[in-house]
């Protein structure tokens, strides 16, 4: 494992000729120190070669060069220093020798340090999943590259990084799936794409400085292929999941208009049979026929206009407000109903109904939302016993919101039921189709209002439709 040392001119040597040349100047210094005397003291140029020594042998041979050149200079001034007393000859000898080797021990753990930094650096990248390399583009050469970049280049030596860097295509529009461009203090975050083997990378770029060198460029690439492979099947799965909701919301349409255009087309059937009734007669009354017709007229467009409303709103999840009176909705849902309700003997207590409260809504929903509710209430109430069939309908004001219940005293619903009676296709009855509460809590929402269910203290189950007063509706009173 190479090492990222500073390119001296020691560590281009050798370690072998290093120390050779480091004997060698040890030999000249004691040479010359010899000859020139005590006056010149050239015993300060021994911490060259004792540096040269630990640098490139260790702590031991540095430590034994100090030794070494100490031993050399007691020799050489052992009859030449100007010392009265010899303890003071001995006292800088001794301070020489420990300087030297303090000297050589610190140079042999800087030398220690640095390898040992280096090593745990180029561990970690050797190690690294992701692919490093460190490019010189002023020699246009990769200087360093961990096993999984050979292993997406191969021979380093036989590409540039020019080169290599032409092998990546930028495609924003799926780039930033996953990611947006960043950029930091030192390292910039971008997305690619190998035009050579199709797999997706997330690049890391920086520069930092390697050896004798202050500015290359570190790259690390990340293989993010999987990743953006499930981002772009998820979006698919996504697409698939919208047309199936397209698909279920147009099946939604055909059974909802079913359900809700039921009781026209049976309000006009039964107008229609009473005219052939009346036209049968030896004495035909004209204005009853005619009163008749205008019912059924206005039946047949009220089937129309459910139809395009319905259609609308469950496409496109909207209603269109206007000034309402509650008073005259339930009684319009009353009305609708009345011929179901007779024929099931149920009584209506209405004594609830407070007059002349305007709010905006979408008539035409709510009164529909009210007729299913009124419906529910028919059909719950259908095997009980005569003097239970009570329907209770009722109106109240709390807190900028108007409230419509609506009782029967039917067999009721449990805990569980209550809350899955307003799920899409769950239905408590054997012919429903368990769309009806579903698409009524769904215009409820759509008012900004809510649609819950609770237990009738009498025995059957209570609905309760609050609606939000919009405050154009106090305006307009």
């Amino acid at each position: 494992m190479a090492y990222i040392t500073p390119g001296l001119f020691i560590d281009r040597l050798g370690r072998q000729r290093g120390l050779l040349v480091a004997a060698s100047l040890i030999a000249i210094i004691a040479v010359a120190d010899y000859a020139t005397g005590y006056a010149v003291r050239l015993s300060i140029l021994y911490l060259v070669p004792i540096a040269m020594t630990a640098w490139l042998a260790g702590a031991t041979m540095g430590i034994a060069a100090a030794a070494l050149t100490s031993m050399l200079w007691m020799l050489s001034f052992q009859s030449e220093n100007f010392y009265l007393n010899q303890g003071y000859y001995f006292w800088e000898a001794g301070v020489k020798l420990c300087s030297n080797l303090a000297f050589a021990w610190l140079i042999a753990r800087l030398r220690l340090a640095l390898s040992q930094a280096d090593e745990r650096f180029l561990r970690v990248l050797e190690e690294m999943r992701a692919a490093v390399y460190v490019a010189d583009e002023r020699r246009d050469q990769i200087v360093y590259a961990n096993p999984e970049m050979l292993r997406i280049v191969g021979d380093t030596r036989a590409i540039a990084p020019s080169d290599f860097q032409k092998q990546f295509a930028k495609e924003q529009a799926h780039a930033e799936i996953l990611f947006a461009t960043q950029t930091g203090e030192n390292f910039a975050l971008d997305t690619f794409k190998n035009k050579r083997n199709g797999r997706w990378y997330l690049m890391r770029e920086g520069t930092i400085p390697w050896g004798s060198n202050p500015d290359v460029k570190l790259r690390v690439l990340t293989d993010i292929t999987e990743r953006i492979n499930a981002e772009q099947l998820r979006e698919k799965h996504l697409a698939v999941m919208h047309q199936a909701a397209q698909l279920a919301t147009l099946a939604e349409i055909a059974t909802t208009l079913a359900h809700e255009i039921n009781q026209p087309l049976m309000v006009i059937a039964t107008y229609t049979e009473a005219c052939q009734n009346l036209l049968g007669m030896p004495e035909i009354d004209r204005d009853e026929i005619s009163m008749a017709l205008v019912k059924c007229h206005n039946q047949a467009v009220r089937a129309a206009s459910i139809i395009e409303r319905l259609r609308e709103f469950i496409r496109q999840r909207q209603h269109r407000p206007s000034l309402c009176d509650a008073h005259a909705m339930v009684e319009e849902a009353l009305g609708i109903m009345r011929s179901s309700l007779d024929e099931a003997r149920i009584t209506v207590n209405a004594d609830g109904v407070m007059p002349a409260i305007a709010f905006m809504a979408d008539k035409l929903l709510i009164v529909q939302v009210l007729t299913n509710l009124i419906r529910n209430a028919i059909e719950a109430m259908r095997g009980m016993e005569p003097e239970r069939r009570e329907l209770s309908v009722g109106i109240s004001l709390a807190s900028r919101e108007i409230l419509f219940v609506v009782a029967d005293r039917g067999s009721g619903l449990d805990a569980s039921s209550r809350e899955l009676a307003f799920a899409p296709f769950y239905s408590t009855k054997p012919s429903g189709l368990g769309l009806g509460l579903s698409i009524c809590r769904s215009v409820a929402e759509a008012h900004g209002g809510r649609l819950w269910a609770t237990d009738n203290p009498g025995g059957g189950t209570i609905f309760n439709l609050s609606l939000p007063i919009d405050t154009r509706a106090d305006d307009a009173n």
